[in-house]
Formats: C-alpha cells, structure tokens, sequence
C-alpha cells in the first residue's frame, strides 16, 4: 500500500467501547471514478504547502479530487430523486452527506447554524442545505422573491443577528486549511503508468441495470433545468449510496476520497494539525464518512505547519472513543431516529416547502411550512386584477422540481413493475396527483398529459381484456390493507397512552410543538431529541393513500377524466413548443459551426504508435427506413418545413431511447417506432389509444348489463378513437372488428326488446363532460364523412339493418380468426329478419285480401269500371309493399345460408334450410300483382322446392342424435308441408278425367307420406300435436277411398273393390280412436257423420234386403256411439267451446237428420221384407216417435238454441234410445 516498507501505526489513545454497537450498512448505488485511488505514503518532512504537479486535475485519473473539498452539493436531492427514481419512496431520506452529518451533529454544536429545506415526495423526505445569504440576500430583487420577501420579514430578524443564519465558515483560515488538504490529497495520490490508465478506465459500480426496463409507451422527459430549483449548479458526486443507519434507510451523495493498495484496499485519509487536537464535531464528521461509505480504517496524517510528522490507522469502531473526542454512538442513533420521526410528524403535505432551521447558539430546531403560511398571509393578495400574473412571478421555486420529482417517481414505479398491487397504484395515483396541482399545465402541457396519461393506464391498464377485464384485485391485497388498518389502529393506541402517560412534558417544558398546533410552525428542543426515541404527534391527520380498488365502470370514468384533461393540455403545446424548437435549432447550428471551428484550428492528426480503424457501415442500414417510409399515409407526405424538423428532431431522440424500451405491448410499440414530428401528436396519439381501450371497456360492461344505448355511444366514440389512430399509423393494430362487431350485437339485442327503445335513445343521448371533450377533439381530427354514428333509430327494420351494416363493416377489418364468429352472428341477424320480412309480408297479404274483398262486397255502390281504374291506377303507381318484404325476406335468407355456408356451421344453416322452406310455403300461397290466381301446379313447385329445403336441414343434421329439437322441428315443418300440399290437391284439384288417377295417386302419396312424418313415438311438446294431424290424416286418407268407391258408379256392393273398402273402414276406425282420445268433437263428429253416410252408400248399393238391414243397423250403432262426443261438450271440464262455431251446430242438425234417416229406413226395410222375428219394426217405430216427440223438435228454433243445451238434449236422447233396445233384447 506504501511506498515505504514501514507499517502504518496504529492509534493508542482509545477508550472503552459501549456495549451496544449501532448497525450501519453502506450499498453503492453509482461510482463514476475509479475505487479505490492507489494510495501513497508520503515522506516525513514532506512539504504540503508545496502543490504537487496533478494538483486541481480533472482527469479520470483523479479520482474525483478536484471537487472533494471546493464543490458545493447545491439542491442535491432533486437530482439524486432524479437519477434513482427507484429508491424514492423506499428510502426515508434523500440529501447530500454533509446535510446528514449535520443534523447529525446537532447536540455538539450548538453554536453551529441550521438552514434546509425539506420536500416530502410520497414516503420519502428531501432535504437540502438552503443558504440564506446565497440564494436570498445576495440575489437581486426578483430572484426567488417570494421566499426572500417571506422569510426576511417574517422569520428572520435583522441587524446585529443577522451573522445568526450565516452557514458557510468563509475566513481565510478556513481556505487555507482546504487548500492544505487538497494538496495532500493530491500529493498522496500515487501515480500510474499510462499503459495503467489505459487498463484502467472509469468503472461504474451500480447496482441498478444499465437502462431500466420501461413497459409501455415513450413518455416525456422533464428538462434538466426543471429538475433542480438552481440549475447552475450541476455537481455528480463521486458516489451515489444507500446507507441503512439503524433502521432508518437513506440515500445519500457523497465525495469523499476513498484510497486504498494491497494491503489495506479501502481506507480514508485525513489531514490533522498536530499542535491541535481532535475535537468531537471532527470525530464524528469522520466515523459517519466512514460509515456512509463501508470503509473500515482511517489513516490519519499529523503535520506542523505544512510539515508531515506521522501517519496513524485508526477502525472506524474506535473513532468515537478517542481521547479528548469522545462521544455516543447512540446518542448520534436517537438523533437521527428523533430527527427523522420530528421531520415525518410535521412534514406531511407534498408539494409544500418546509424549512428546517436553527440559528447559532439556539437551543431549539424550528420548522416552518412556507407554502401553508404563504397562503394563510396573502388570501387577499390572491383576489386581486391580476391572480395568474401574480402566481407566475411569486411561484415557489421549489414547486416545479417537485412536481417534476414526483412525475418521474410515478413514471419509474408505473414502468418497472410487472404486476401493480391495489396499494402501489394508490401511491403512483397519490404522487401523479399531486404533480398536476403543483405543475401548471399552461407552462408544463407535456408532463401534465402524461401525468393524465399515466393516470388513466393506471386504471384501465393497456392489455386488459375488455370483455373480462381483470385488475389485479386479489384477496391477499384485501388482507393486506386489513392488517394495515390494525397497524394504525395499534399506532392510535400508542398516541393515546402516550399522551396519558407524560401530559407533563408537553405544557411544562414545552419541548416540542407540532406544526398543526401552531399553524404551520413547529419546533423541538435540542436536548428533547438527544435522549432515547420519542414520539413526536402530528395532532393534523396522516392519511396513507388509498389503495386503488373501484369498481369497472368507476375506473372506466376517471380514465375518461384524466384522457380530457390530458387533451385539453394539448392546446398550450403549440406557442411554447414552437419557440423552443427554434431554439434548439438555432443552437444546433451554433453546435455546429463551433464543431467545424475547431475542427479546422486542430486538425486530427495520426498518433505514431495508434492504428487508424477503418471505418465501418452496414450495407443494409436505410433499408427498414425506407420501408418504414412507404408504408406512411400520403397525407404525411404534405408537411411544413417546421413539422420536417420537429419529426427529425423526434425520431433522432426516439432512437437514442430504444435501448431502454421493453416492448411488451404491440400498440404501445408501434406507437415509439412512428414519426410524429411533435410530443403533441404522440401524446394525443396515446391519450385516443387509452380511450379506445377504455369505451370498449365500458362498452362491454354496459352491454352485459343490457343498457344497450349507452354501449352504442360507448362504442361510437372508441370507433372514432380508432379512425384517429388509423389516420396517423400505418400499421396499428386496429380494433374496428371487435368494437362493429358488438355494436351490431347491441343493434340486435335492441330489435328484441323493442319495447324499451324510447329508454335506449335516451341512454344514447345522454353524454357527460368529459365524453364530450374527448368527442368535439375527435370531430376536429375526423372530417364529416369520416365519422362513424351508431344512432338507434326508431324503427326496427333500419335497426336490424344496421346490425347488418355493423356486421359487414366489421368482416372487412377482421382477421381469419374474428370472421369466423362474425358470420355466425351476420347468419342469425339475416335469418331473423327474414323472418320479421316473411310474417310482415303475410300480414300485409291478409291485410290486402280483407281490403279487397270489402272492396268486391261494396261493389253496389261502385260500378265495376272504377273499382278496375282504380286497381290499375295502384298497381301503376307503386309496387305492392308485401311483394318488397318477400324480396327481402328471400334475399335475407339466402345471404344467411350463405354466411352459415362459409364457416361450415351445419346446426344453423340446418335452421335457415328450414326457416327457407316456410318462405317457400308462404311464397306458393301468394299471388303476385300480375297474377289473377295462382295455381296448383305453381304451388306444387313452390312446396316441392319447400320439400327440398327441409331435406337439406335433415342432411345436415344427419341424425336425431345430433340436435334432437332441432331435427324434431324441421321434421315437424316438413310434415306440415307434406299434409298442407296434400289438402290443397285434394280439395282443390280440377284435373281432367285422363290425369286423374294421377293426381289422385299424388294425394294418397302425400298423405301416405305427411302420416309417417307424424312421430307419435319421441314424447314432447308436439306429440298431441302429431297424434291430431294423424288422425285427421287418418279421416282424410278414408274421405279419399270413400271418393273412389262412390266414383265407381256401380249398382251392386258385390263390385265395389273390397280393398278400397277395407281401407275406408280401417281408415276411418283409426281416425275415430284417435280423435276420441283427444276429445276432438268437432272432427270427431265429422268421421261419424262421414262413417254413417259410408253405410248407408253401402245399404244403397246392396241388392239383398239383408245386407241393406246390416249396413243401416251399423249406421245405427255409429249413432249411438256420438254420445261419448255429446258428454263431452256436456263436461265441464271440457276446455271445448263450440257455443259460436255454426259449423258445429249445422253438424248436429245433420247428426239428428241421419239419426231419423236411419231409423225411418230401418222401419221400412223391415216392413218391407216382412221378415221381422224380433219385432224390431216396432221398436225403431218408438225409438223414431221418440226422436220426434222430443224437448226440442227439429226446425229453425232448434238451430238458434245453445250448442251445449243440444248436445245435452242429443245425450238424453241418446240415452233413451239405449234404454228401449235394452228393455226390448231382455224382452227376447
């Protein structure tokens, strides 16, 4: 370590230790010079009056001497703040070490002064030293002329005191003594060889990494002028360092020459007079120097006058236990903890500027809130002409580095953790908070927007999903703030036992005093804080910032709030920025012309000894630049020669930041890779992209709580952050798919409750303030064809239409993944309003056919003539409007078969197919305007092409298995079809007798066909409904053979085809049971009459009088088995009313008729034949007497009776009837 062999003596005048030692810990945070400096051990009898050749050198081979001892730390915390944002609101304090070492000081020197001010910026306390007669006393009249007018005619007394805040000891002694030290510095400084030098370069100790790892967008920077309240002072410390004292952690700057060799790698060196001794102030300036910075051994060097005498080590352990310098370790402990604890009591409030002082030989340390006093003294001031005037030219000078303190502080904790906890979030909220009331956005638009910028990505982070956004709201957080609040809970606890147990102190000595308590002017006895720890009480409340926790529509809102501010900074962008950038213009071109200045003044010659590097250049370097270029809008194309430049100037800064940029996010990262030619574009760009992803946010919120209005203004206004976006980069990741796609959902899910549309309008109409600030910003950038608008119209069509139109705009910004569910939702709109299209043109049809046969009722009142002139005149005026909805219903119908088609969506496109072959079967029962009629052979096409539709559905569901409601339903649709065809052809078909067996063969077919579609087997909802058709299936299918045998014409049964016979009968037994099961009296009645008049065709056409007795005896039995049918109207139960369906009552009247008919034939054939052993001629005489000499009588006031009271007349019949058969078979 010497250049001498002989071994540093160590110190022998040291006394006993305490027991306890304090705990110090020292991390270096950033060294820019070289640690150690290599240590010489200079000669006795050297003369350090002499100075040696490296004296007052800059180089990096110095090691940071030059500024040990002449460089004053000026404001150094806000630099300190400024370069390790990290570590504010970690550390307790922030300052220089000198600072520290003399609050640290404070009860050994007593007569020393005390002046700093203090900032507390989130938990962190900022101190520095304020010299009075620098920045105030020697400054002129309009230099920081608040705080000179404030604290000399408030605070400070002047005349013969004025030497009472004098801090700086400036005699020449004191110079001289500085001087002195300097030179042994430097004389001690052993030199190295320049091969040394060159292997030696300045290495950087730092335990942060290199550039630190920014998640998200390029943000603003503050100006190095704006950092610090005096910008003239520029001093970089040897060595940035967080010190843990105890349990107080701080963060500190300090120059202190660090020597060291091989021996000893890491001393200190001093300089003492050895004619003086070590004094307890200097004592103590050593140990904490020692201890800010982990050295272990002080060399202390005695000299005479200049003269070396000797060189003694001393540990630092043992620095204050030497003689005649001794002081406590822990008393030093209880000062910095008492300090501390007196500073966070009372400096409370961010922003405001407190001043910690003590003049010489005070006994007492006062602090003293300025801003709060500022404001309580100049109330009136403010309501003055000129308020705004007035608050420029006496603004705190300490608010605008403050401010910018904490915007970066915010900015570093935002941009370096991954996952954001509720708890941070309210700390980055409360500083971010805090810099917009201090910074005033008319002089500081840039920091202010991002400071709303960030506030707003603070709660709705970029990269949330807004379908199922999620904000890192744990339980574990929810515990956490839970046990915090015991922690305050005990903490009042404390405060309260603390002030019962020593009442005393606090009125007798009157050793502390809050700031509260005497608004805004606290202090604190020396002594008081010497002792063990105390508590000083704040009596004003400590409020911690609130954690973030709020609701989604909550976090939504204040975005919005924060994206308006934010814009409405961008107005003060263009008259400040504008001159700035010619400034810096035209200082670059000073730059320049001094660079070539100098370049022709010293020409850069060749060294003998150092190779000329060739130069290098990448081939391929303009490529991605070029590309970058044409990939521009060509609006961009068109600029001013001013707009060129601030893009230059931009894009050169832009590139020098991308080794810092973590580009994690895809929107964020092709925002920092643009050209915007101004922070005024690339903040509006970000503000628009943060409220793009909030109104979606909003927008699915409020969708999902089908407040379907508000979701289209939602949606209209991110649409229209987006067309902004799109407008200035080439290649952003649009959202326009997402955003058309849910508002066409919206226009949908409005159709289907149509009944709130009045509610809709009113949430669409209704927009608060922000909303509409960020809207009228918008409508400056987009032009009036640009600007989308999702208004709901009151009408349901246009509003389907518009889903439609949502849709089909979507798919054209969509990528391969997103189309996919965009035509299944396009596919269901069509279909839907094919539907509303097909049942609007039926009703229009039915409304139509109605008109015109009133019309054609009426026609005794008009003559033919005009009826027709009247016809032609409509039909050549305009177009039938249900003929427009069949075209569009058609047309709807065929583009969601087509959509269903493209993505292979087999379940739906099976329900088009159906939903296609009821338009078809409402198409061939519509006559078009040209057509008098329409007739069978249109409506068998018609219906076929309907058969074709519904065979496909079945195709594509393959099996029941697939969708068993869905198949059940088509099936349903296709046996409807296949019956309703087959009524029409039977009931209507005119064919000549050479196609008639044709067509007849066609109607059994279909009928055949429409009764095995009837699934009677699956249980469900339309069982009942298929058990009916069958059974009128059934009855139609026995009319039809019934038809064919009475078309033979013949004379004899004999000729009748037995198999056409057997089927009627079968026929008409399976209809009778089914429909009886049903309870069905209407058809019911209808088969019986059908049957009945079966036999009595047969009685007709049977040649033996036998066979006529047979076949009318069954007719008989057939009547008497209607009785089930007249209890059944009779029955309560019963849920028929058939009081107002004359069909009905026409059927009775025919039931009785062919009753008598039966009867009075029967009479006659048994009379006639003679034949009769039973006698029953005289029974069907009774039972025919009987039929006449009813309660009612056959005739016109029988028709006018009730229905029910017939049926039950019909039953008593009935009844009577049975009786007398009985009582005549008993009789036999």
């Amino acid at each position: 370590m010497e250049d001498s062999n002989e071994e540093i003596e160590p110190c022998r005048s040291i006394g006993p230790h305490e027991l306890e030692a304090v705990k110090s810990q020292a991390i270096i945070k950033l060294s820019p010079v070289q640690v150690p400096a290599h240590f010489k051990r200079l000669e006795c009898n050297t003369n350090l009056n002499l100075p040696p050749l490296n004296w007052l050198t800059t180089s990096h081979s110095s090691h940071g001497l030059h500024q040990a001892l002449y460089q004053s730390g000026g404001f150094a915390s806000f630099r300190l703040g400024q370069m390790f944002p990290d570590c504010v609101g970690e550390v307790d304090v922030v300052s220089d070490a000198e600072n520290i070492k003399q609050l640290l000081k404070l009860p050994y020197s007593a007569k020393s002064a005390i002046s700093m001010v203090v900032h507390k910026v989130g938990n962190t306390l900022l101190l520095d030293e304020f010299d009075i007669q620098k920045y105030l006393l020697r400054k002129s009249d309009d230099d920081w002329k608040w705080l000179r007018s404030f604290i000399l005619d408030h605070i400070l007394a002047y005349g013969d005191e004025q030497q009472n805040f004098c801090l700086k000891e400036r005699s020449r002694e004191a110079l001289q003594t500085k001087n002195l030290l300097s030179k042994f510095l430097y004389h001690s400084l052993k030199q190295t060889s320049d091969t040394d030098c060159d292997a030696n370069e300045p290495t950087f100790l730092t335990s942060r990494p290199a550039s630190l790892p920014i998640i998200g967008p390029v943000l603003p920077e503050p100006k190095i002028e704006e950092n610090v309240p005096d910008p003239k002072s520029s001093h970089a410390f040897n060595r940035n360092v967080v010190w843990t004292f105890e349990d107080i952690r701080m963060l500190i700057g300090t120059d202190m020459p660090i020597f060291g060799g091989p021996n000893r790698p890491c001393i200190s060196l001093r300089l003492r007079d050895a004619a003086q001794p070590i004094n307890v102030l200097t004592g103590i300036d050593y140990w904490l120097d020692n201890l800010m910075c982990n050295v272990p051994e002080v060399v202390m060097c005695y000299h005479l006058d200049g003269i070396v005498q000797k060189y003694e080590i001393i540990k630092t352990e043992d620095l204050p236990y030497l003689e005649n310098s001794q002081f406590s370790p822990q008393v030093v402990r209880n000062v910095a903890q008492n300090i501390l604890a007196f500073l966070k009591a009372n400096a409370t409030k961010a922003g405001h500027t407190y001043w910690l002082f003590k003049g010489r030989n005070d006994d007492v340390v006062k602090l003293y809130d300025l801003t709060t006093l500022y404001q309580n003294q100049n109330k009136a001031a403010e309501k003055t002409e000129h308020p705004q005037q007035q608050r420029q030219q006496e603004m705190n000078p300490f608010t605008v580095p403050v401010g910018m303190l904490l915007y970066s502080v915010a900015r570093n904790m935002k941009n370096t953790l991954e996952h954001i906890s509720p708890k941070t979030a309210g700390n980055i909220r409360a500083l971010l908070d805090n810099c917009i009331k201090l910074l005033p956005k008319e002089q500081y638009p840039q920091i202010v927007s991002s400071s709303h910028y960030i506030l707003s990505d603070l709660h709705v982070p970029a990269g949330i999903d807004p379908k199922a956004p999620k904000f890192n709201e744990s339980a574990t957080l929810f515990n956490d703030d839970e046990d915090e609040d015991e922690d305050e809970e005990e903490d009042e606890d404390e405060d309260e036992n603390f002030n019962d147990e020593q009442p005393l102190g606090f009125g007798r000595d009157m050793y502390y005093q809050s700031a509260a308590e005497s608004g805004g002017k606290a202090n604190v006895a020396v002594r008081h804080i010497c002792d063990a720890l105390r508590d000083f009480k704040s009596h004003a409340k400590q409020s911690k910032p609130a954690p973030l926790i709020a609701s989604t529509v909550d976090r939504c809102n204040i975005s919005l709030q924060h994206i308006s501010a934010g814009l409405s900074c961008l107005q003060y962008f263009n008259g400040n920025q504008e001159e700035k950038l010619k400034e810096s213009e035209m200082h670059a071109k000073q730059e320049e012309k001094q660079r070539i200045l100098h370049e022709e003044q010293n020409p850069n010659m060749a060294k003998p000894f150092n190779a000329i590097p060739l130069p290098y250049e990448q081939l391929q370097i303009a490529q991605p630049s070029a590309q970058a270029q044409a990939q521009q809008p060509k609006k961009r194309s068109i600029k001013t020669k001013s707009k060129r430049s601030k893009s230059k100037e931009l894009t050169s800064s832009s590139n020098s930041n991308k080794p810092e940029v973590l580009t994690t996010q895809k929107l964020s990262a092709k925002f920092n890779s643009q050209n915007f030619g101004s922070w005024n574009v690339h903040l509006k760009l970000l503000l628009l992209e943060k409220a793009c992803l909030t109104y979606a946010t909003l927008a699915e919120h409020y969708y999902e709580a089908q407040v379907y209005g508000s979701t289209l203004r939602a949606i209209e206004l991110a649409c229209r952050c987006q067309q902004v976006l799109n407008k200035y980069m080439a290649n952003v990741v649009s959202q326009q798919s997402c955003l058309l796609g849910r508002a066409g959902d919206c226009f949908f899910q409005i159709s289907k409750h149509w009944s709130a549309i009045e509610q809709y309008v009113q949430q669409y109409e209704q927009q608060d303030e922000h909303s509409s600030l960020i809207n009228v910003e918008l409508t400056q950038e987009l032009e009036e064809p640009d600007l989308l608008t999702l208004v709901p119209v009151k009408n349901v069509e246009q509003v389907m239409l518009h889903s439609c139109k949502c849709y089909e705009d979507a798919l054209e910004h969509a990528q391969a993944a997103e189309s996919n569910e965009l035509l299944r939702r396009l596919g269901n709109v069509r279909n839907e309003l094919g539907l509303k299209y097909m049942y609007s043109a039926q009703e229009e049809y039915s409304q139509m056919k109605r008109k015109k046969e009133a019309a054609t009722g009426g026609s005794a009142e008009h003559s033919k003539a005009e009826l027709d002139s009247a016809a032609e005149s409509v039909a050549s005026t305009a177009e039938p409007l249900y003929v427009k909805l069949t075209i569009n219903s058609y047309d709807c119908l065929r583009r969601g078969i087509a959509a269903f088609t493209a993505v292979q969506d087999n379940v739906n496109l099976a329900f088009l197919y159906c939903n296609m072959g009821r338009f078809m079967r409402l198409r061939a029962h519509l006559t078009m305007p040209n057509e008098s009629t329409i007739g069978l052979d249109t409506q068998k096409t018609f219906y076929n092409e309907a058969f074709e539709y519904y065979e496909k559905a079945k195709d594509c569901l393959d099996t029941r298995k697939a969708n068993p409601e869905l198949w059940d339903l088509v099936q349903w649709e296709l046996s409807t079809a296949t019956f309703t065809l087959a009524k029409q052809l039977q009931d209507y078909s005119a064919a000549d007798k050479s196609s008639l067996a044709e067509a007849s063969k066609e109607v059994l077919d279909l009928l055949q066909k429409s009764l095995r579609l009837c699934d009677v087997e699956h249980a469900g909802a339309r069982q009942v409904l298929y058990s009916f058709r069958s059974g009128l299936i059934h009855k139609r299918i026995a009319s039809f053979h019934y038809a064919q045998l009475r078309s033979h014409g013949v004379s004899d049964a004999s000729q009748l085809p037995k198999a056409t016979l057997q089927l009627c009968k079968y026929h008409y037994e399976k209809a009778t049971q089914i429909l009886e099961s049903l309870k069905e009296v209407r058809d019911l009645l209808v088969v019986q009459l059908e049957r009945i008049s079966l036999h009595e065709f047969l009685s007709d056409v049977s040649t033996h009088a036998a066979q006529k007795v047979k076949q009318m005896q069954a007719a008989l039995d057939i009547c008497f088995q209607c009785q089930l049918i007249f209890g059944h109207v009779i029955d309560n139960n019963s849920s028929v009313n058939v009081d107002d369906d004359d069909e009905f009552k026409a059927h009775l009247t025919l039931y009785e008729s062919r009753l008598q008919n039966a009867l009075k034939t029967l009479i006659k054939l048994l009379l006639t034949t003679g034949k009769d052993p039973k006698q029953l001629s005289a029974l069907y005489k009774r039972m025919y007497m009987e039929t006449l000499t009813g309660k009612h009588g056959i005739g016109a006031q029988q028709l006018a009776t009730a229905t029910v009271a017939r049926s039950h007349h019909l039953h008593t019949l009935l009844t009577r009837l049975k009786t007398m058969c009985g009582a005549q078979l008993a009789s036999n």
